[in-house]
């Protein structure tokens, strides 16, 4: 079984991964997240960018924010 990405826009194969970010990285941040967490609520986000349409599909860290909420 492949684990290619597949565009959710136009189904090309053609998929360049790579990660969102500004003048310092952009993190995803749940609103329900304990104050007393022993990590940070911060959740990297990884990024899919089709190369023929260039729809982009913004993926977050799931099992550390179940930990978090």
């Amino acid at each position: 079984m492949t684990n290619q990405k597949t565009c959710m826009r136009c189904g090309s194969k053609k998929m360049a991964a790579g990660k969102a970010q500004s003048s310092g990285r952009v993190y995803f941040r749940p609103d329900s997240v304990s104050f007393f967490s022993l990590q940070t609520a911060d959740l990297a986000i990884k990024g899919f960018m089709c190369l023929d349409c260039g729809n982009i599909e913004l993926v977050g860290d799931v099992k550390k924010a179940r930990s978090l909420v």
